[in-house]
């Protein structure tokens, strides 16, 4: 078999990203017996042991910790080369993975998706519907796009703007039941909440007052744990519904809801765009990560 340090040294960075050898060979489209000869092939050629590995997982050697730091550098800077000699006003092109807050993705990607590949037609986005915590490893994602601090691990987070938690309801509902002027009348209205998917957890319904954000915990007729559906609910003149001003846009563009207490709407948890830290990124998938979050920072701002 050739050597081929450039190869080896991408298949040894995939390695240490995933702790795994087959899993690093999946992703290199080779079989693991050759990704286990291409990396004894490298530390035969560097003259040091890069790898340990025990019953339960892959670790980098002290020497392999350094390889590793070096190897990422070096690569991000070589495709960033490639990408400049290849041209600047090249079509971006491509599959991109990213995993979506399911609101996000219905209100502001969905509706606006068409207009982006018409611009960029050689983009084909794989686009995943999850509120939870991503595997970007297992899941092979690229970036994600979350509303509020749900990923714990280690990220690199690049800010796309903060909405506003708004209340809403239908002309006929505040007809029939009149319009609540304060936080503490909401006590005797009807509320349809937000049910969160660990039993027995909800959220507060916050308003700003004096300066400070206070948060209510009143009662409420139902509980959805889908926000659109809350709106639809809303719509109906079910009850109030305490949402985020990007989700609720459609239904006040067409006079189907009314603003109420608008005065006291407090800022939401920012949506952010998430990353990998320890993740090598193609350049190509970096430019087009940028275009999905300039793209994404814009429609947020224009109904946030």
């Amino acid at each position: 078999m050739r050597f081929d340090q450039l190869t080896s040294m991408r298949l040894f960075i995939r390695i240490i990203e995933t702790h795994s050898f087959s899993r690093a060979a999946s992703l290199s489209g080779i079989s693991p017996s050759n990704a286990t000869a291409r990396i004894a092939r490298l530390e035969e050629h560097l003259g040091v042991k890069l790898l340990g590995r025990t019953t339960r997982a892959v670790a980098a050697t002290e020497a392999g910790q350094r390889y590793y730091a070096t190897c990422k550098r070096l690569l991000v800077e070589l495709d960033e080369v490639e990408a400049d000699l290849k041209g600047s006003q090249q079509r971006l092109s491509g599959k991109v993975r990213v995993s979506v807050n399911v609101s996000v993705a219905r209100a502001i990607i969905f509706p606006r998706l068409p207009e982006l590949m018409l611009q960029y037609p050689d983009i084909h986005p794989e686009i995943i519907l999850t509120d939870q915590r991503s595997d970007f490893v297992r899941e092979e994602i690229d970036f994600a796009i979350r509303i509020g601090g749900l990923e714990d691990q280690d990220l690199h987070k690049r800010s796309l703007g903060f909405p506003l938690r708004i209340n809403v309801a239908s002309h006929e509902y505040l007809q029939k039941f009149g319009v609540p002027e304060t936080p503490e009348a909401l006590h005797t209205h009807r509320l349809i909440d937000f049910r969160l998917p660990v039993p027995g957890e909800k959220l507060g319904w916050e308003f700003e007052c004096n300066g400070a954000v206070r948060t209510f915990w009143p009662d409420t007729v139902a509980s959805v744990g889908d926000a659109e559906a809350r709106v639809q609910l809303a719509v109906a003149g079910m009850g109030i519904v305490q949402s985020l001003n990007f989700i609720v846009a459609p239904a006040l563009d067409t006079n189907k809801l009314v603003r109420i207490l608008p005065a006291l709407e407090t800022r939401a948890p920012e949506v952010t765009l998430l990353w990998p830290r320890n993740r090598h990124l193609p350049a190509r998938t970096e430019a087009v990560m940028r275009v999905f979050s300039d793209w994404i920072r814009e429609a947020l701002e224009e109904r946030c």
